[in-house]
């Protein structure tokens, strides 16, 4: 393996991009919303708690059994909406 792939492997940079605030963009009923996974630790398939920003609100989802949902209600952020963002960072972190 060479130097740059050595640095730039797969693992590496989704060790990196998990901990320094990535921000994302999800269509969700015809309206764009942006946010950012905050977390402090690396995301991988064990993970079940991820810190975000969106609206300028922090919200921690939480993987449970029936898929994502918010350890806390906010107004203008429906369940539908933190399921479809779980799924997303899922998709982008392939969990």
């Amino acid at each position: 393996m060479g130097c740059f792939q050595q640095f730039f492997s797969r693992q590496k940079l989704k060790a990196n991009f998990g901990t320094m605030g990535m921000p994302l963009r999800i269509t969700f009923n015809d309206v764009d919303y942006n946010f950012k996974v905050v977390n402090t630790e690396p995301i991988t398939k064990k993970t079940t708690k991820i810190p975000i920003i969106i609206n300028g609100e922090t919200i921690e989802l939480i993987k449970d059994t029936k898929g994502w949902i918010s350890s806390t209600a906010k107004q203008g952020i429906e369940s539908d909406l933190i399921q479809a963002i779980g799924r997303a960072i899922e998709l982008r972190f392939r969990l």
